[in-house]
């Protein structure tokens, strides 16, 4: 590879990664606490490189004439090539990990080991994550779900004529990306496709969360609404 590219994918990388950061789109792939270092690594990335095109150009204007222009031209045509991933980036974004882009699911309560947990908030239907309910309903020893009216939000899941609620959970960023995930039953529930994004209110069925059920508790629902997608759609 040669210097010209080299310096090129540094600085598109530098501009890559800014870009991201400053769309918000990086929620897509890492957790939020990671943003300063994204914009570090920019701004390191795009110094370093320019610091390297600037003493090339240097360099290649003491260059023969002819040679000087026939190499320019070649340069230019690989840095036009190399802005492709840039335009990628500012005008296709892909989508965040939905229902079917993150398995496998939370094993966190593959073997649970129960204690108690804090008591919810003091409210008619405290918002829980979804994670949170699966960990609270396998491990919780002080019952803090029993008979609790919560709030849940998260996307649909239909599974065998089932319907769950579903939130990915990333630890770092999307590559370790698990699914947690709740039985919903009760009416309502039908024609809602995958992905679809709820707020659910009901009640966690006390001992639904079993090594038989893999786990995963079931809630009885008491109100669902139809929300639009949030700009984070990741528990943590």
């Amino acid at each position: 590879m040669s210097r010209v590219t080299s310096n090129a994918l540094l600085l598109l990388l530098g501009l890559a990664t800014g870009l991201i950061a400053l769309k918000g789109t990086y929620l897509y792939y890492v957790r939020p606490l990671l943003l300063p270092w994204l914009i570090v690594a920019s701004v390191v990335l795009i110094a370093l490189a320019t610091v390297a095109i600037v003493r090339d150009l240097r360099r290649f204007g003491t260059a023969d004439g002819d040679e000087q222009e026939d190499g320019h031209r070649h340069r230019l045509w690989m840095v036009w090539l190399l802005l492709v991933p840039i335009a990628v980036l500012a005008f296709v974004v892909p989508p965040p990990l939905g229902a079917r882009g993150a398995t496998p699911e939370v094993a966190a309560a593959a073997a649970p080991h129960r204690r108690p947990f804090p008591p919810l908030p003091d409210e008619r239907a405290p918002v829980v994550s979804v994670p949170d309910v699966m960990m609270r309903a396998a491990t919780d020893s002080a019952g803090t779900l029993d008979n609790r009216l919560i709030t849940v939000i998260g996307f649909t899941i239909n599974d065998g004529g089932a319907v769950d609620l579903g939130r990915v959970v990333i630890i770092c960023c999307a590559a370790d990306a698990q699914l947690a995930r709740m039985r919903l039953t009760g009416p309502g529930l039908t024609g809602y496709p995958d992905d679809t994004w709820l707020r659910v209110e009901g009640r966690v069925v006390p001992g639904s969360s079993t090594a038989q059920t893999s786990f995963v508790p079931t809630m009885t629902v008491s109100s669902i609404t139809k929300i639009d997608r949030p700009a984070n759609t990741y528990a943590y």
